[in-house]
């Protein structure tokens, strides 16, 4: 039966008992969020492409076939690359454009197009690629475009080992922000912020932010997520990693994920209690 599962692709039993252990009380709502965060970092831990070509990424092709210099059908096949996640093919294209940026008259489309292809190229983990092309990239005027502009920053900068110029675009990207979205960027930029010796530093940042016991715990426990991401990713990257050792990892993610949402719940309980009693 497991390894029925294993050809499948799907968990192996291991994992599921553990899932279902931990979860097995949990509400709906509870559940859907536990399924929501995982998701998102498993997404973020692989890259899953979808296949062939579709038909917006076509309708630019096509247009492209007819002008090869059209800047815009360069921009438009890029994004329809970057949205089935087939960054390859993505990077492929858009650097066609590159170093022709300029001649695009819309300022949002210029920022855009340079974006889309810094976000591919990290995610080919093509980093000095990355690199040249943030170092391109003007501040733009939308404050949520400049903070994501700085996150960005900070993990280019740190996966090539300018740890003095990642701090800075962290520092940029939450001053001002609240411990929530602070503590979202900082969990963001882990694996670069690891590699420089960074991620103490910045964790002691996010801390100040803290107001609360609950949020504290919280900080504790997104460390620890993030540590479970980050040793996932290193055990795919160099020779891969079987479905059962992989699927074992993300059971463990699970549990995690029930304990820390079960704190947050806990003191949230625990809050409304007091509100009562007060009355």
């Amino acid at each position: 039966m497991s390894e029925m599962r294993q050809r499948r692709g799907e968990r192996p039993a291991e994992a599921e008992d553990a899932v279902e252990e931990k979860s097995g009380g949990w509400s709906p709502e509870q559940k859907a969020q536990v399924e929501e965060k995982l998701a998102s970092l498993m997404k973020s831990m692989k890259a899953n492409p979808k296949p062939g070509t579709s038909n917006e990424a076509k309708k630019y092709k096509d247009l492209l076939d007819e002008d090869p210099f059209n800047l815009l059908a360069i921009y438009g096949l890029g994004k329809a690359y970057a949205a089935d996640e087939q960054w390859d093919r993505c990077c492929n294209v858009m650097l066609r454009g590159f170093k022709r940026v300029n001649e695009m008259e819309n300022q949002e489309e210029r920022f855009d197009f340079l974006v889309t292809l810094a976000k591919a190229s990290m995610n080919l983990e093509k980093f000095r690629q990355a690199l040249a092309v943030v170092n391109d990239m003007s501040d733009p005027e939308d404050p949520e475009e400049l903070r994501g502009l700085n996150i960005m920053r900070c993990q280019v900068y740190c996966h090539n080992g300018e740890l003095q110029k990642g701090l800075k675009a962290f520092n940029t990207a939450i001053e001002g922000n609240s411990f929530q979205d602070a503590v979202k960027a900082w969990a963001s930029c882990s694996r670069g912020l690891k590699q420089v010796n960074g991620w103490g530093v910045t964790k002691n940042t996010v801390l100040k932010l803290a107001e609360t016991e609950e949020e504290k715990k919280q900080l504790e426990s997104i460390d620890k997520l993030c540590e479970f991401k980050d040793d996932v990713h290193k055990l795919q990257a160099p020779k891969g990693i079987s479905d059962v050792r992989l699927w074992l990892l993300t059971g463990l993610l699970v549990v995690l994920l029930c304990i820390l949402l079960s704190i947050l719940y806990w003191f949230e309980q625990r809050s409304l209690a007091k509100m009562e009693w007060r009355k």
